[in-house]
């Protein structure tokens, strides 16, 4: 099956919960793809589309109420880095529902690099914090 970003090693932070959220998000991305390739993929992706910002609201609340739990002092940025993500998901859902036919490959783009990046770097952090909050 063709994949835009592979799960690895250097994706998994070694946080049951995060790792599967983070697991099922870069699943989507690939749906997204997947959907992409399609020569009649305008259905598909929305299906696609929907799914990630359903998704994508259920983890980050997740993140945020674990970040409360566990009083994680740089949780405003990471909270603000989620808004940014959150309003540009909604961007594309908006150039998506008014018919502009490249929005999909904006999105995969963004998401690629958004995601991926996210969560090598200011995921990380957060479960650094969270196994030594565990550990203690």
């Amino acid at each position: 099956m063709i994949s835009l970003v592979e799960w690895n090693d250097e994706l998994i932070l070694g946080v049951s919960m995060m790792d599967e959220h983070h697991e099922k998000l870069i699943g989507i991305l690939n749906e997204c793809y997947r959907a992409l390739m399609l020569h009649d993929h305008h259905q598909e992706l929305e299906v696609v589309m929907n799914e990630l910002r359903d998704y994508t609201h259920y983890h980050f609340e997740t993140e945020k109420k674990l970040m409360a739990d566990l009083g994680y002092q740089e949780s405003a940025g990471h909270l603000s880095a989620h808004d940014k993500f959150t309003d540009m998901i909604a961007e594309f859902h908006a150039r998506f529902a008014e018919g502009e036919s490249l929005v999909a490959m904006d999105v995969l783009q963004f998401l690629q690099k958004w995601l991926v990046g996210h969560i090598k770097n200011t995921d990380r952090a957060f479960a650094t914090f969270v196994k030594e909050r565990e550990a203690a």
